[in-house]
């Protein structure tokens, strides 16, 4: 998915929104997360991906073969991945990548471009994870962070996603979904 492409030109620049997208497949979920980033690096963001706890360099080697060059971001200092701890409570979740921001933002950045490890398609881990959404919102709407919290859906009906996009409309500005000419965004608040 062309996310790079469904968001609007000021996102970065003026709006920092948290967003979530819907990828209908885990092998989507690169290509999407490299689109997201090199747009992030075009911006002035320092880009921060949070993988699961073993997967950094497979996410690496993913995000490579979708096009982003990987090795000078993080060569520049602009692209970091880690591996935070999974079995956490959503309060440490957010609170921990404060700090990241406010030294990017010293270190010259416009915005910190953060993203994660997709949750689903199982329909309990969605639910479980929409805490961990809403304290990463408490913890980062209004400042400058743009967000893209993934989500691996099996139905992208029309049924399905409007469900969806109501589940995660009250804490995130936007969700970005698959649409007949590619990615688009439905913003939300």
């Amino acid at each position: 998915m062309d996310v790079a492409g469904a968001l609007d030109g000021d996102v970065g620049a003026g709006w920092c929104p948290h967003l979530a997208i819907l990828v209908p497949s885990a092998a989507r979920v690169l290509p999407a997360l490299a689109s997201f980033y090199g747009l992030g690096a075009r911006r002035n963001g320092l880009l921060f991906h949070r993988a699961l706890p073993g997967h950094g360099e497979r996410d690496r080697a993913g995000l490579s073969a979708a096009g982003l060059d990987v090795p000078a971001l993080e060569g520049d200092g602009r692209l970091v991945v880690t591996e935070p701890p999974y079995d956490t409570d959503p309060e440490r979740w957010a609170r921990p990548w404060v700090p990241v921001l406010e030294d990017a933002l010293e270190r010259g950045f416009d915005a910190v471009w953060f993203s994660r490890f997709p949750i689903g398609p199982d329909e309990a881990q969605l639910e479980a994870a929409l805490a961990f959404d809403r304290a990463w919102d408490d913890a980062f709407h209004g400042r400058p962070a743009v967000s893209l919290c993934v989500y691996i859906v099996d139905d992208v009906g029309d049924r399905a996603l409007a469900r969806r996009v109501a589940s995660l409309a009250p804490f995130h500005d936007g969700v970005v979904v698959p649409g007949p000419g590619g990615a688009e965004v439905i913003r939300t608040r």
